[in-house]
């Protein structure tokens, strides 16, 4: 699955397809906000005119009289079959109402008309004790009273009402013959309703849409299988198969490769033949090549057995004096490039004299290499140095540096309880003083090899104050 992933044929496919997606995609926002700005101002061009319908049939001079008498009044009936007229007409509006917006420096509203309920020549008193009430304005309209009242111009908002209604709300002011403003004829379009619409259109697009970059993705994938994925397979799954351990295997290669069908005609069918005339000048060249490949591998190989020789210690196995110098001029190199964590322990074997002069050079070897051997157990990912007869060097790193509190104390306590132990013979009974220090501001690797052999110096006299020195 993961091959097959990897594969150029899966994503030239996956990248068509991702292609198609994302044109549709924009296309559907793009035209999504396209008719959903258009809407808006279609609603907007219905508000100006029925409100100015309203505008037109309402008489400035009898404002008063509307509010006081309302429906005993026969041009106030009149007036309000009208407007339900209009509505009718406009199915699309969702309120309409006239009030009467007070001093800006009060946001209020009379109630002058507002269609909220079925039309009837003679509503019950009820549902028309509303009308000469006063509400209070919401935002965003209550910013704009003045502008609302001074009669300039209509004012438009989209706004969230108390019941949770999404409105377009357009005000028209109505004025007198003198110019002054009267009241506000308003309508009310449902932006939930809009967006409905909005939706119901997107999806018949999306369905359109969809088919036609279906037919038009079926096409396009199966043109490319034909003269891209499937060529590339082909050559891919022979390549894949094969063989180089004889020369005739080589030949069998090409020959396998001619047997394709590859068409001719593009980029690709170029390449291929580039590629098979390669294949065949290099089969001369081939023929010494794994000759040449072998004595390069032993000469390597050599190589690599003289550097491990070099900079190995013979009795340890850990790196020796000269591996450290190089490491040494790394450390400093990391130093001048920013590398700060940096720990180096510092150890020198106890007892090494009393071992060698007691039980012999053997068994003093095998105290060497037994302390060494705890080093190399605890600090696993860290180089261990042998600098001296006695002595070696750890440079902490990776998680032994970040655990190095916890290591140090480790190594402590292995080498105590070796030391203490009774019952061993007395080259296994393992001792050595350690000490450990890590990277200060403006140290050097001198600087912190100085303070982790100050540390060792002074666990070596406590040691001996302890033990004793057969030195």
């Amino acid at each position: 699955m993961n091959k097959f992933r990897k594969s150029l044929s899966f994503q030239i496919s996956l990248i068509t397809i991702l292609s198609y997606l994302v044109m549709a995609v924009v296309i559907v926002v793009v035209v999504y906000s396209r008719f959903e700005t258009r809407m808006i101002l279609d609603y907007t061009r219905m508000a100006e005119g029925v409100t100015q319908l309203m505008a037109n049939a309402y008489d400035t001079t009898k404002t008063d009289e509307y509010i006081e008498k309302n429906f005993s009044l026969q041009e106030y009936k009149d007036l309000n079959k009208y407007y339900y007229t209009l509505k009718d007409n406009y199915p699309d509006i969702y309120y309409m109402y006239v009030y009467r917006f007070e001093d800006p420096t009060s946001p209020t509203a009379t109630v002058i008309i507002d269609l909220d309920q079925e039309y009837t020549d003679n509503p019950p008193q009820d549902s028309i004790d509303w009308i000469g009430d006063t509400y209070e304005v919401d935002e965003p309209f209550a910013s704009e009273l003045e502008a609302m009242i001074s009669g300039k111009h209509p004012i438009v908002h989209t706004v969230h009402t108390q019941d949770n209604e999404y409105l377009l709300s357009f005000v028209r002011p109505i004025l007198d013959s003198e110019g002054n403003y009267v009241c506000s004829a308003c309508v009310d379009f449902s932006m939930d309703f809009l967006h409905q619409q909005d939706v119901n259109f997107m999806f018949r697009l999306m369905s359109i849409l969809g088919v036609m970059i279906l037919i038009i993705l079926f096409f396009t994938l199966r043109w490319i299988s034909i003269k891209v994925t499937t060529p590339l397979d082909s050559i891919s799954h022979c390549i894949d198969g094969f063989v180089y351990e004889t020369e005739a295997d080589r030949f069998n290669n090409v020959n396998n490769l001619e047997a394709l069908n590859i068409p001719q005609d593009n980029e690709i069918g170029k390449v291929f033949n580039s590629f098979v005339a390669n294949m065949k000048e290099s089969l001369f060249y081939m023929s010494n090549y794994n000759k040449a490949k072998d004595e390069i591998v032993d000469k390597e190989k050599e190589i690599k057995e003289i550097s491990i020789m070099t900079y190995v210690d013979g009795l340890t196995q850990a790196k020796n004096k000269a591996a450290y110098l190089k490491a040494d001029e790394e450390l400093q190199q990391g130093i001048a490039n920013g590398k700060t964590d940096i720990g180096i322990l510092m150890v020198d074997v106890n007892d090494l004299k009393y071992v060698n002069d007691t039980f012999g050079h053997e068994a003093g070897d095998k105290y060497l290499q037994g302390c060494c051997k705890i080093l190399c157990d605890i600090y696993k990912r860290s180089p261990v140095f042998r600098i001296g007869g006695d002595e070696f060097l750890v440079v902490l790193q990776s998680a032994d540096y970040s655990k190095r509190a916890k290591l140090y104390q480790e190594t402590k306590n292995c080498f105590t309880k070796a030391h203490n132990d009774t019952e061993r013979e007395p080259w296994e009974r393992y001792s050595a003083s350690i000490g450990m220090a890590i990277y200060q501001d403006g140290d050097t690797v001198g600087d912190i090899v100085k303070r982790a052999d100050k540390a060792m110096y002074d666990h070596k006299m406590a040691y001996k104050k302890q033990n004793g020195s057969y030195r």
